[in-house]
């Protein structure tokens, strides 16, 4: 069966004394009648009645209750001799200050309450509902059972009582609640139906521990109407989540952020835990959001290839791309073959596939100018950053002098010369791969003071860019450049190393290569579990 929700208000301001009368309408007839599917039962009024209805199961029944009505049937039970209807009862309520009819049954069976100006229909199944016996510690005055309301321009004090007295709750209006609404409820669930009449009505329900439900109006506090709740975090951090779920929090609510000691000590800490304090509304609010967005995040797969490559004219910033077009076929053309066209200090960054990057190092080692420095791998999480280096340690001598005797000692100690690479990758929501890429090249380019004690000279080109690449997909960085400068001394033993003279019987070779360094960074994109 089709269900509806329709809620309307019209807020009273000043006192009780204030709110509108409500009509009084007269119930005039009683009719039972067998249909195709079951059998409907109608009351008639005078006028259009404010009533609501509810499932008795002990006797089994269907109870309308009439607000501000009267009976002028003169009878108290209209029998039936239509199953599921046994009979018919009519009785004065003084819940309602109106008039209650109960529709008795033989089983309980599917039902359906509809209201049309001054008629009241009751279309009932003839098939029986079986049991569901419910457990004593799922007990809930709400579970289960369902509201159909029907009121216009009504008090909501005056409903609250009905629908309390109908459903058997233990309800506390405080005197401030005043109002007027006008409620559309179709057989929804109770503590929907109640839910959206309190909020129309300005109002919200504080469950106490006892049992007992307290109404009262949103902007009033009281003890007992907030509650405290722990989120565990499985992949966000509290500090991040508490950012997010502040702003659907009440006025009211506050969140905090825990802490879980993950080492022993004073070992690191990881904020996986948020204690959010809020009202029950605020904390459904909170609950939702926490699911949508403490979800499993994608891992990224970083590989990397340093590749280095001797200087040559064909190539363009260490990046022979003729050798690209050469291995798909067809000649260079710059629009085309770079994918990402950027040139930054002397760096120049393109997009290639993975087939075309393989083919172009199969091609440079044939021409017998390239070797593969290193091949590292690394995985790291979707906004995390993850660096990969490799690099050279250097010897230098170091000369110390003892300012009391003179006496000359030698130690060594090493100097890293590293070529490093940060990326911080990010999934978007297409499945492509935006990289956030700093590569950083250090290199030797010469050697400064005395023979006995040579500094080197260090020159280091570093640059910051972002691209945007399909998973799988290759970035190539070229242009990383280094010269390279190797000294070598041949002598006469002896007579090399007479002072002056020994210069006569030596022979210094400087010998100078220009090597180029490409980097190729494949991103792979692993899914989240789940």
């Amino acid at each position: 069966m089709r269900k509806t929700v329709i809620v309307a208000l019209m807020l009273v301001c000043g006192l009780a004394s204030s709110v509108i009368a409500e009509e009084q309408v007269t119930v005039t007839d009683i009719a039972i009648d067998k249909l195709l599917e079951g059998v409907r039962v109608t009351i008639a009024c005078d006028g259009t009645p404010n009533v609501s209805s509810f499932i008795s199961e002990q006797p089994p029944a269907v109870v309308l209750d009439f607000m501000n009505a009267v009976d002028k049937l003169g009878r108290e039970r209209v029998s039936s001799n239509f199953y599921p209807v046994s009979a018919v009862t009519v009785e004065p309520s003084e819940a309602t200050a109106g008039v209650r009819i109960a529709v008795r049954l033989h089983d309980l069976v599917e039902h359906r309450v509809t209201r049309e100006n001054g008629l009241v229909m009751v279309d009932l199944g003839t098939t029986p509902i079986p049991e569901v016996p419910v457990r004593e510690e799922y007990k809930d005055p709400f579970v289960g059972k369902r509201l159909t309301l029907y009121v216009k321009d009504a008090d909501i004090s005056d409903v609250l009582r009905m629908i309390s007295s109908q459903f058997d709750l233990n309800v506390l209006v405080t005197q401030d609640v005043k109002s007027v609404v006008t409620v559309r409820l179709s057989d929804v669930p109770l503590r929907i139906g109640l839910d959206a009449l309190l909020k129309a009505g300005m109002c919200n329900m504080v469950e106490q521990g006892n049992g007992i439900i307290v109404i009262k109006p949103f902007k009033k506090e009281m003890y007992g109407e907030t509650e405290t709740r722990i989120f565990d975090l499985d992949y966000t951090e509290a500090e991040d989540a508490v950012k997010t779920v502040e702003k659907v929090l009440s006025k009211r609510g506050n969140a905090e952020v825990g802490y879980r000691r993950v080492g022993k000590g004073s070992g690191s800490d990881r904020s996986a835990v948020m204690i959010v304090t809020d009202i029950s509304e605020g904390l459904d609010r909170v609950a939702d959001l926490v699911a949508e967005f403490d979800r499993p995040v994608p891992q990224i797969a970083i590989e990397a290839k340093f590749v280095e490559t001797t200087h040559s004219l064909e190539d363009r910033y260490g990046i022979d791309w003729t050798l690209r077009a050469t291995a798909r076929g067809g000649a260079f053309d710059p629009k085309k073959d770079f994918g990402i066209p950027i040139v930054f200090d002397q760096m120049v960054l393109g997009t290639i596939s993975l087939s075309e990057m393989n083919a172009s190092l199969e091609l440079m080692a044939t021409r017998g100018n390239s070797r593969v420095l290193a091949n590292p791998r690394t995985i790291t999480l979707d906004n995390q950053s993850s660096t990969v280096s490799m690099g050279v340690q250097v010897p230098l001598r170091e000369i110390h002098k003892d300012p009391n005797t003179g006496e000359i000692t030698y130690t060594w100690r090493t100097r890293s010369i590293p070529i490093s690479l940060e990326v911080t990758p990010h999934v978007t929501s297409n499945g492509m791969v935006t990289m956030k890429v700093k590569p950083s090249v250090e290199a030797i380019t010469g050697w400064v003071g005395s023979a006995d004690d040579q500094q080197p000279i260090v020159a280091k080109r570093e640059a910051e860019t972002q691209v945007t690449v399909g998973d799988g997909e290759v970035v190539v960085i070229g242009g990383l450049v280094k010269d390279e400068e190797t000294r070598s001394v041949g002598k006469i033993p002896l007579l090399g190393d007479i002072p002056i003279l020994g210069n006569l019987f030596k022979k210094t070779s400087v010998r100078r290569e220009k090597n180029d360094l490409v980097i190729f960074i494949i991103p792979h994109v692993i899914p989240a579990e789940g």
